[in-house]
């Protein structure tokens, strides 16, 4: 009940009302409703753009809205693992989250345009590290950065198993991507056939 949020926070046993992959379309109903959202948790990375396409980004940044973005590596499809490889294979899609982002890189285009993608980032990390911006940045900083510079979007999440991952994932936040290396990974983005649809609209069976 959207009302009966808003009370909860007005009576201060809940600070701030968060969603979770809702549509813009829902999305608005809330703010319309008076319920003073302040984020949408949504899978947001360079191989679903679902959350920029629906316009659900600009409408955000407009409306006071952050989007805190998950899947930003696709379960390590976006990184060195898979460059210069095959797709995953059935026994690698061996968890729920390989599963899920292998079938949204299928959506996104054949495994060449994903190979694509990846050398076009990898390229990038590379000229960041020769820049001196960031010494050790990596494909999937790349990846997580593109995400993070997308308009509205207030931070990402990550899974972090170990130290190793704690530092490799700070690491996003000690560079900058340039114009040009923006447009470069948009041009790649921009040939995707998929997913289609606004946020959790495949899941939900809308598409």
């Amino acid at each position: 009940n959207c009302q009966l949020l808003t009370e909860l926070k007005e009576e201060g046993l809940i600070q701030e009302i968060g969603l979770t992959n809702f549509d813009l379309k829902r999305l608005k109903e809330f703010k319309a409703a008076g319920v003073p959202v302040v984020s949408n948790q949504v899978q947001l990375s360079a191989i679903d753009q679902r959350p920029v396409q629906s316009g659900m980004a600009n409408w955000c940044a407009n409306n006071g809205v952050s989007l805190i973005a998950f899947g930003t590596v696709g379960s390590g499809i976006l990184s060195e693992r898979y460059l210069g490889q095959p797709a995953p294979t059935q026994e690698q899609k061996d968890t729920a989250s390989m599963r899920m982002y292998s079938a949204t890189a299928s959506r996104f285009g054949d495994w060449k345009l994903v190979q694509e993608l990846l050398k076009t980032m990898d390229a990038i990390a590379s000229d960041v590290r020769s820049s001196g911006r960031c010494a050790d940045v990596n494909l999937s900083n790349v990846a997580q950065r593109y995400v993070l510079d997308t308009k509205a979007v207030a931070s990402v999440l990550i899974g972090v198993r170990n130290q190793d991952h704690i530092a490799e994932n700070i690491r996003t936040h000690l560079f900058e991507l340039t114009a040009a290396e923006r447009d470069a990974i948009d041009a790649v983005v921009a040939k995707r056939k998929g997913p289609k649809g606004d946020v959790w609209d495949i899941e939900r069976g809308v598409i």
